[in-house]
């Protein structure tokens, strides 16, 4: 930008005191010299002529003061123009002296001319000291050559940036340098030195927040693209092999609903740090987000070396974190590896092979890792045909649903049934859930058999209403089909088909997996539908890590005890304890337990001796069709062992 001109009477005028001398000295001169003047002339006054003695009078007088007039003008004229010029003199010198920015005249000889307060205390010396100074003492030679440079390249003005450390400080700055070639000289120059530290930090965070995560500070999903590109270009040059790790953190949603999300922030930080403490200074971990990070490793020559690497990350993920000065917190990640160009060559390709490996290992039981291959993309792909051919089957009407008696073995009653659902196949029979289930869950398609599973049972109930059968009946509904849009009116909108139906005999079971993704938000809707009147038990309570934090946290009315803890009550004494234990932990918070599995009599005695009532199993009855259902109410009886148990004869 260009430079002003700074004026030369902001250094070189004169006080206004000894102007004022000065005039009053000349104006008192030429009055004198006239005065003798005419003194020498002085009998032409009372000579005989036209005009009149007293007239001549008159015109000396006149004469007299038309001098002293334009004199006194002129002067004042002279004090006006001085004092807008000290003015501006001043103004001018209040701002460079003040200025945040740096001033700096150089002459032809590359000395300072002018220097600014601002320029000097910036080099640590005084502006008396610079003035006359060679300019290199100060900046240096090479500075002086740039700037040189600078004018011969841009006639005579330009502008550069440059870093100089802070002479008094040690900080390093940023400076921009304006600089343009005095008027009327050949080498001198001005100079505008501004500190633009701040602007350049600025962009420099911008463009970092830009290509990094803002949390971590690990390189984003640009930054890992761009170079997962470099290493795959890398590899096919040095024919070795690049490994993508797909990472993702197993229940990290349950940690931040339980701990809060400033916890799970820092376990994040933590767990980045100890990420790239554990891979060599090549590789790079980048954070997708939420909980997804990716490993790039390259320059691998053999598969063989993989493993090594994905059990020290896992290793490094499960290492217990501090959450506060007295307790840790252990998680887990599920692993997805792809390897290019076994598995891809494309970027995009990579991450998809990877992310399709991770969840394989989810699905295999999580805390681990899976390789990429053609096996597990047969897989995937069996996973779409399948869950088409479940939405077909939607349309078709090929689910059923099936009923398995709950009873209460100290009562001798049937006290509801649990919906199940089996799939007609029109080529493999009847499937189980277990046969395409896990195929569709968490996807759309699962919803949509939920709501099928709503209004079929719903439907049955009407019917067996109509001929005298008035008993619950629960049905399983997963932790994404209770989270989807539109649940709580759905089920309002079934009922309101259904005005004869009382809310209260439907029973909606939830996973105790599944309820743990989001607790906060699930536990929110079943307070919304239980104010309908709609019942929640949780199913396969004691399966998780945290089931009695989510027994605390989610108000279901019912609990029902894992199979795999009933199975072998008979014969493992600990299981036998985790059942006591659970429903001594029911009837303290006033819920209402029953066991699953039940497979025999003498299981229904066992649960009768430590207080379990309720039961469901094939031991009392295998899942039927609703058409036979009634039938099996009027022939069902209590077996007699049951009988004495709850009155204490057996």
């Amino acid at each position: 930008m260009p430079l002003p001109d700074i004026p030369h009477s902001a250094v070189t005028l004169l006080d206004e005191e000894a102007s004022t001398r000065m005039l009053k000295f000349f104006s008192t001169a030429t009055l004198l010299l006239l005065g003798i003047s005419l003194s020498e002339h002085y009998n032409w006054i009372p000579q005989a002529g036209p005009v009149p003695p007293l007239a001549r009078w008159l015109m000396l007088c006149a004469i007299f003061c038309s001098m002293g007039f334009f004199t006194v003008l002129s002067h004042r004229l002279y004090l006006r123009r001085y004092s807008e010029q000290a003015r501006l003199a001043a103004t001018l010198a209040l701002v460079t002296e003040h200025s945040p920015i740096m001033l700096a005249s150089v002459d032809s000889d590359g000395r300072y001319r002018y220097v600014n307060n601002n320029y000097a205390h910036f080099h640590g010396k005084a502006t008396e000291n610079l003035v006359g100074s060679p300019v290199t003492d100060t900046v240096g030679a090479d500075t002086v050559r740039q700037i040189r440079q600078t004018l011969l390249k841009n006639d005579g003005r330009g502008a550069y940036r440059s870093r100089r450390q802070d002479p008094v400080s040690g900080i390093e700055r940023w400076l921009e340098t304006s600089v343009q070639q005095a008027v009327g000289s050949d080498d001198g120059y001005y100079a505008i030195l501004r500190d633009v530290t701040d602007e350049v930090r600025s962009a420099e965070q911008i463009n970092f927040l830009a290509y990094h995560d803002s949390l971590t500070g690990l390189p984003n999903r640009a930054l890992m693209i761009d170079r997962l590109h470099q290493a795959i270009l890398r590899g096919q040059r040095e024919d070795s092999l690049v490994v993508v790790c797909y990472l993702d953190l197993d229940r990290f949603k349950f940690l931040n609903d339980t701990w809060g999300h400033s916890t799970g922030d820092s376990m994040l930080v933590q767990l980045a740090a100890r990420l790239q403490d554990c891979v060599r200074g090549t590789d790079t971990v980048a954070r997708l987000g939420g909980d997804e990070f990716v490993v790039l490793m390259g320059g691998i020559k053999k598969r063989e070396e993989i493993p090594a690497t994905l059990s020290r990350l896992l290793k490094a993920v499960g290492c217990p974190t501090p959450i506060s000065e007295t307790r840790d917190i252990a998680i887990s990640a599920s692993i997805g590896v792809s390897v290019c160009p076994l598995d891809g060559e494309e970027p995009e390709v990579l991450l998809r092979n990877a992310d399709q490996a991770m969840l394989m290992a989810k699905q295999s039981g999580r805390n681990r890792y899976c390789l990429f291959d053609t096996e597990l993309d047969h897989r995937a792909r069996t996973l779409h045909q399948i869950a088409a051919k479940v939405e077909k089957g939607l349309d078709t009407g090929e689910f059923v649903l099936f009923y398995q008696p709950k009873v209460n073995m100290r009562l001798g009653s049937v006290v509801g049934l649990e919906a199940l659902i089996r799939w007609a196949h029109p080529d493999e029979g009847l499937l189980l859930p277990a046969g395409f289930l896990p195929y569709v869950e968490g996807s759309d398609i699962a919803t949509r058999l939920g709501q099928w599973v709503l209004t079929e049972a719903l439907s049955q109930m009407s019917r067996w209403a109509a001929i005298g059968v008035h008993l619950p009946i629960s049905v399983n509904i997963s932790g994404h089909h209770l989270q989807a849009p539109g649940f709580s009116e759905h089920l309002t909108h079934l009922f309101q088909a259904h005005p004869a139906l009382p809310a209260e005999r439907l029973e909606i079971e939830i996973p105790e997996s599944t309820a743990m993704d989001d607790l906060e938000k699930i536990a929110r809707i079943i307070r919304d539908n239980t104010a309908l009147g709609v019942r929640f038990a949780l199913d396969d309570f004691g399966t998780s890590n945290a089931s009695l934090t989510c027994f605390r946290r989610l108000p279901a009315q019912t609990l029902k005890i894992d199979r795999s803890f009933v199975h072998d009550i008979l014969k493992d004494p600990e299981d036998l304890a985790i059942v006591k234990g659970v429903v001594a932990v029911a009837r303290s918070f006033g819920r209402d337990v029953i066991a699953e599995g039940l497979e025999s009599i003498e299981h229904g005695v066992a649960l009768l001796g430590i207080g379990c009532d309720c039961a469901q199993g094939d031991g009392i009855a295998s899942p039927m069709p609703a058409e036979a259902v009634p039938a099996w109410l009027a022939h069902w009886q209590c077996p007699a062992l049951w009988q004495e148990a709850s009155t204490g004869r057996a």
